[in-house]
């Protein structure tokens, strides 16, 4: 990644990204993971193992740096003491944003123009969940279907995968923040719909729109499994979209009832 857009680029680098370079190599043609050991300008000293670079890597890192950089200017527009934070960010990633959008124009303004249909629905305090989901799902659904990169036959389901993953994070962050956005009057998905509706119902609703988009995230990845086995790979995705999503929306449902607003999904 450093390499390929700098070595701040580093500083952005998240967990999504990873998996996302996981999934397009699986889901490629001819990709091939391969493990080797070398030095990096944080680690000069020591020798440690990292995956060699492949399409999907390198697409992975391009889409990861413009999403941060994306967050950073939505930080600089939004303030509320993140405007600092978000400058300083733009400025470490400024090579990095610039090599990427080259690489992936339509994306990036396709990714920008979606988060700032997001920012008008938030704005106008949207109550209607589709509404208010659609262009982080659409942004994923896209990510995760770069043309020419992966088999055709897995645009489906990567779209569906991205898509699902998409809403459920959107509505997964709503959940965690609802107390904290209500006593700040700041927009919460939730409490535009639910105004001062019984916490029973607020649950209610939360683990009915998570768990349905968690189940199609793993429909979605058994339908990758079919006909591409990869022990190696399997058990991964597996305890992430299967497992992981189950775990965690039991735990933001908890989250809620309790009122915790210190924690984090």
């Amino acid at each position: 990644m450093g390499k390929l857009l700098g070595q701040f680029s580093r500083l952005s680098l998240t967990y999504e990204a990873a998996v996302l370079a996981m999934l397009i190599d699986y889901c490629a043609p001819d990709s091939e993971l391969s493990v080797v050991k070398g030095r990096c300008a944080l680690h000069p000293g020591h020798p440690h193992p990292y995956f060699k670079d492949t399409p999907g890597i390198s697409y992975a890192a391009r889409v990861n740096i413009i999403l941060a950089a994306c967050a950073a200017e939505d930080n600089i527009a939004d303030g509320r003491g993140l405007k600092l934070k978000g400058r300083a960010a733009k400025a470490a990633w400024r090579k990095g944003v610039k090599r990427a959008r080259k690489a992936y124009p339509e994306l990036y303004d396709f990714i920008r123009a979606k988060l700032d249909e997001l920012a008008g629905l938030e704005k106008a305090r949207t109550q209607d969940i589709d509404d208010f989901t659609a262009p982080f799902a659409e942004i994923l659904g896209r990510v995760f279907t770069v043309d020419g990169m992966i088999a055709s036959r897995y645009s489906d389901a990567l779209y569906t995968l991205g898509a699902s993953l998409g809403r459920w994070i959107m509505l997964a962050d709503a959940a965690d923040d609802r107390e904290k956005d209500r006593k700040r009057n700041n927009f919460n998905i939730y409490n535009e719909r639910l105004g001062d509706a019984p916490e029973t119902e607020a649950d209610a609703l939360v683990r009915t729109h998570c768990i349905m988009d968690a189940e199609r995230c793993w429909q979605a990845l058994k339908q990758l499994h079919e006909g591409k086995p990869d022990p190696d790979t399997d058990g991964f995705m597996d305890n992430l979209f299967g497992e992981g999503l189950s775990f965690i929306d039991r735990s933001v449902t908890a989250h809620c009832r309790e009122g915790n607003t210190h924690g984090s999904v």
